[in-house]
């Protein structure tokens, strides 16, 4: 079969990520071409890593050379944009989160399934070395019986170091990377069935780069409690404050059962350090199921959706697990404003290992 031919649709920051590591797929993935509402980015794009400029969405719809639309818009425009592409018969990878809504998410599956394209969304660091070694180390029964997850999504004054922070401020840290540390954790730990949240704004306004003020309209700020149709229970801690680097374990992943500990020094890359802690032991590095790349693979979830299509089957990374994780964010928001618990109702089919993690073998060598 062909290379799957991706349109790339908004080029903001990370338009050189997807740019450079698909180019690492070049039997699955091909660029045709990319627009934005700037188009001198999108010019800049196809002139590094090949295609033709459209001269705007319209015209990536109307072009039957285009299988994918690979959405890279900031938040607000993800639902009207995927929407759009899935009626007019193309695939869609889109960035984080699928839609703002838990509603939206819903109507998205709807039209694929209608449209008979795949939907499939960021963030797909679940299926790196990390997380999938830290899988095959749960299904190891090494923690004995497990009831308590920490989740820390320390994300820093975004405005530092992001070009064009405002937009990030009406949406907030829970929806734009709190969604890491919750797909992550639906993977490995199944539905979640309640949550409890608080949230609030701790600094308005900011300023960009340039000293520019802007107004912060959604919360900077939000906590939560998870409790998984397992039992387990986890904490949630999501912000645009505290500097990742200070201390451990700030975009970190901490599993704690009766016969020890399990720790993820990041979710959001591929090659963290990962750390058995047995009861009242010292810490035992556990390597991963094989040598990762430093960082994130940001068109794996492309290339997933290519095998996929070859091999006839499902998506690991699909609609219906990004439309649960966007119903557990919309109900934290929720809890927070109304001061209760709320009732998560939504299911998705919990995906298998990758191959290559199914068959490493995981080792524990303790001390």
């Amino acid at each position: 079969m062909k290379p799957l031919r991706i349109a790339v649709v908004g080029c903001g920051h990370i338009r050189t990520q997807y740019g450079q590591q698909i180019r690492n797929y070049p039997d699955l993935l091909e660029i045709v071409g990319a627009t934005d509402l700037e188009l001198a980015r999108a010019e800049e794009f196809c002139r590094e890593y090949g295609g033709k400029v459209y001269p705007d969405f319209e015209a990536v719809l109307g072009d039957p050379e285009v299988d994918v639309v690979l959405n890279l818009t900031v938040h607000h425009a993800h639902f009207d944009l995927n929407s759009r592409a899935l009626k007019a018969g193309k695939h869609v990878f889109t960035e984080k989160p699928m839609a703002l809504t838990y509603a939206e998410a819903v109507e998205l599956g709807r039209i694929a399934r209608e449209s008979g394209r795949l939907l499939s969304a960021a963030p797909i660091t679940y299926l790196g070395e990390g997380i999938q070694t830290t899988a095959k180390f749960l299904e190891a029964d090494r923690l004995g019986t497990l009831r308590l997850v920490y989740a820390e999504v320390n994300w820093a004054q975004i405005e530092r170091w992001i070009s064009a922070p405002a937009p990030y401020y009406t949406v907030g840290p829970l929806l734009d990377v709190g969604v890491y540390a919750i797909t992550a954790l639906t993977f490995l730990l199944g539905p979640v069935r309640k949550v409890w949240g608080y949230s609030k704004i701790l600094k308005n306004p900011r300023f960009d780069k340039e000293g520019r003020e802007f107004p912060v309209t959604a919360p900077d700020f939000t906590t939560g409690m998870m409790e998984f149709e397992s039992g387990v229970v986890a904490r949630l801690t999501t912000n645009y404050y505290v500097p990742h680097k200070t201390q451990t374990h700030l975009r970190g992943l901490e599993f704690h059962g009766d016969e020890g500990s399990f720790s993820v020094g990041c979710y959001h890359i591929f090659n963290p350090l990962c750390r058995f802690i047995p009861y009242g032991q010292e810490p035992v590095e556990i390597p991963l199921l094989r040598e990762a790349k430093a960082g994130m693979d940001r068109a794996l979830g492309l290339a997933e959706m290519a095998l996929a299509i070859r091999e006839n089957r499902p998506l690991r990374n699909s609609p219906e697990h990004a439309a649960h994780v966007i119903e557990i964010m919309e109900g934290l928001q929720t809890s927070s404003d109304e001061c209760r618990w709320v009732e998560i109702r939504s299911n998705f089919e919990k995906p298998p290992l990758m191959d290559w993690a199914r068959e490493a073998e995981l080792v524990i060598s303790e001390k």
